[in-house]
């Protein structure tokens, strides 16, 4: 998890970042065993599930993985609370280039729980007993670290990958930390998108109590083992995974060019963002608007992916910042897992405009 160098960014995080076990709410020894023994079964359904997915249509896949993940989260005792616009789809054009903080293994399940998406790995996890069998078949693209030449090959199959219509999941700090504080996000994996021609999502990930305190619990951080963090997480009774869907730096950083054609926003759909707005309003068509933004940024790629790197970085430490607990609606998690961004919840209250005339929603939705 941690590193020495650019290619292995280090983490300031260790195991001193864990809070100690007595400050906090702990499950009974029954309901530990009752969690491992789901969990189990579940991880053998899903090497049966990841066999028999690519005989399915698109949507039941889609629906079968969120269904499946989301298990595996209740399993484990984690509630699941969903913050911003609903997630992109695949398959309908160019996809899009999900960039997050990294606190937890349960980081993927929580971002795979609310769309299923192609993440961008370390090699090591296809060597992982089980859980890098599951990664493999899930389309999950690796990249060795160890071997700093293959990086092009590396981002050249994420470009791909965007280009198919594929959402696709990156951690641009390239390592854990325990969630207080974010680290710097490498540029190189925004290169991608710019290469697609694809929209940038930061999603920010928060770990706290049924309290609303923040905890530091589900951190996988310096030696700390999975089978050690799993134990913990285990063990904690109350713990919440927040993923709050934030707005495309094309639409809301004045310095980043706009790197995907506008779209509407609606309820359910994943779209270019709050505010976005067309990469050349004197173009006749949509698909010239993007041609000719597209050249305009890659001639300014390396200034361009580092302004993205930044402004992700930025935005998502933001939205990580201890904050008042605000209501929540709830649903059940096969609800959730079924619905895809097909459906949303709201309040008339929760409507707004940005001036012109697109309605915005936004949509708060815990899982339990």
């Amino acid at each position: 998890m941690n590193g020495a160098d650019t290619w292995t960014p280090n983490s300031p995080c260790g195991t001193h970042c864990l809070p100690p076990r007595r400050t906090l709410p702990r499950a009974t020894f029954t309901c530990r065993l009752r969690r491992l023994l789901v969990v189990a079964v579940l991880l053998l359904y899903g090497v049966l599930l990841a066999s028999a997915t690519p005989m399915l249509p698109e949507g039941r896949r889609r629906a079968a993985a969120r269904t499946w993940f989301t298990g595996v989260l209740a399993a484990l005792g984690v509630r699941l609370r969903v913050r911003g616009v609903p997630p992109p789809r695949t398959g309908e054009g160019t996809g899009a280039l999900v960039v997050s903080n990294h606190v937890s293994w349960l980081d993927v399940l929580a971002l795979q729980a609310v769309c299923p998406m192609r993440l961008l790995a370390k090699a090591e996890v296809r060597d992982w007993p089980l859980l890098g069998t599951l990664a493999a078949r899930a389309g999950t693209l690796f990249i060795d670290r160890n071997r700093p030449s293959r990086l092009p090959v590396a981002i050249g199959s994420v470009t791909e990958a965007l280009r198919h219509g594929h959402v696709v999941g990156a951690f641009p700090e390239g390592t854990t930390r325990c969630g207080r504080a974010s680290g710097r996000y490498r540029s190189a994996v925004f290169q991608a998108a710019l290469d697609a021609g694809a929209p940038v999502r930061p999603v920010a990930l928060r770990y706290e109590l049924m309290s609303g305190e923040p905890t530091t619990v589900a951190a996988f951080v310096g030696e700390d083992t999975l089978l050690g963090s799993l134990r913990e997480v285990l063990a904690v009774r109350g713990l919440v995974v927040e993923l709050i869907q934030l707005p495309s730096p094309a639409a809301s950083s004045p310095t980043v060019p706009a790197i995907a054609a506008p779209t509407t926003v609606s309820p359910g759909r994943f779209d270019g963002g709050p505010g976005a707005v067309a990469l050349d309003a004197s173009a006749g068509t949509p698909g010239r608007a993007e041609t000719i933004g597209y050249a305009a940024v890659r001639r300014d790629a390396p200034r361009t992916r580092r302004e993205l790197a930044s402004y992700c970085a930025r935005i998502i430490t933001e939205a990580c910042e201890p904050r008042p607990a605000g209501k929540h609606w709830t649903c059940t998690a096969v609800e959730v897992a079924t619905s895809c961004g097909d459906r949303s919840e709201r309040s008339s209250r929760a409507d707004r405009h940005d001036g012109t005339g697109t309605r915005k929603s936004t949509v708060v939705k815990a899982v339990s």
